[in-house]
């Protein structure tokens, strides 16, 4: 008899307020999958020689960033339109390389005095609007000499803008030479056209991908070559579900972060069905909408789970309360890099 009620009870509820709770549950699950999803960011180098080319790239989606020469022909046009769809650009400041390549103009040598360093780069902010952040076009000399990028550094620490380091060369000095600055540096991870056909840049971005699910997040450099277009227009349709397309700025959120946050050992993506079910199951378990939705259901069926007693006041620790009272100063110029730091880990 009591099944028979409980049974008309549960055909009696409201069909919007059970559909009103799934469409909660399966938002859960959405968010749950993105908060797990790798981070990858692909940035265009040499942008504003190839205006056709580069229209291509601006009909991508816009969290594929361009990185501009500055004194390119096209760079400023390039650099506003981007900027009107939200995407983000960067200055291609062109670096001495160790070959003996045709060089842009106002090319970074080693040699050149602070000043002149400083002037170059001003003069490239100015002729490329809306820029966020710096990489390097060539500059294997340069980014290999460290009084070189200090003195870039030095003159960047003047303005809101990272350092992508290309890393056109293995013993790049770019992330020493930033610090004590307040300059922020990320890292190339792969290059996505170094052999030109739509094959390898299928692979590299590839391998691009599988670096993102490894460590959290990987950064991929291109060209507007049309076979790596034509290669990206396709795999950026159908990008795996559990990568997040991002903008290099993100990946320095996510690096603080990390910095900040104590680490946790990553584990293998799940082989089998049942594996994934029970990683479902765990991510879900702490879930509110899905506790609050097992609580109603149980209400509808009458089993009332056993009410607690009230919770006591809270005691706040002394410990929550303490203040530091270190207020030993530092000289600016020497600790500017970890004050930035700092200041950043408060935010978690």
């Amino acid at each position: 008899m009591m099944v028979k009620m409980r049974y008309r009870l549960i055909k009696q509820v409201d069909l919007s307020v059970l559909l009103s709770w799934v469409l909660l549950f399966f938002t859960s699950l959405l968010f749950t999958f993105n908060a797990q999803a790798a981070r990858l960011a692909i940035i265009i180098d040499d942008v504003g020689y190839r205006v056709s080319e580069e229209n291509k790239i601006l009909q991508m989606p816009v969290a594929v960033s361009i990185a501009i020469l500055p004194n390119s022909p096209s760079g400023r046009k390039m650099a506003e339109k981007a900027y009107q769809q939200g995407r983000e650009i960067l200055i291609h400041l062109p670096m001495a390389p160790l070959g003996k390549q045709l060089l842009e103009k106002n090319t970074l040598h080693p040699a050149m005095s602070r000043e002149e360093i400083a002037r170059i780069i001003q003069d490239a902010i100015q002729k490329v609007p809306h820029a966020v952040g710096m990489n390097n076009h060539m500059g294997s000399a340069m980014t290999s000499n460290l009084s070189g990028m200090e003195k870039v550094m030095q003159a960047l620490s003047r303005y809101h803008l990272y350092f992508l380091d290309s890393v056109t060369i293995g013993n790049t000095q770019v992330t020493k030479a930033a610090m004590g600055t307040p300059v922020p540096v990320i890292r190339r991870n792969v290059f996505l056209d170094n052999t030109q056909t739509e094959a390898e840049t299928r692979h590299q971005l590839n391998r691009a991908i599988s670096l993102a699910r490894k460590r959290g997040s990987a950064v991929a450099i291109g060209h507007p070559y049309p076979t790596t277009i034509r290669a990206l227009q396709q795999a950026l349709a159908t990008l795996p579900s559990d990568i997040e397309l991002v903008t290099p700025s993100l990946l320095l959120d996510h690096q603080i972060a990390r910095k900040c946050i104590k680490p946790y050992e990553s584990k293998p993506a799940p082989t089998t069905q049942l594996e994934y079910l029970k990683m479902i199951k765990k991510a879900l378990s702490n879930s509110v909408i899905i506790n609050a939705l097992n609580r109603y259901m149980q209400k509808l069926l009458g089993n009332h789970p056993t009410k607690k007693a009230p919770d006591k006041p809270e005691i706040k620790h002394a410990t929550e309360n303490k203040v530091i009272n270190k207020t030993e100063t530092r000289p600016e110029t020497d600790q500017a890099g970890a004050q930035k730091a700092k200041d950043a880990c408060a935010n978690f």
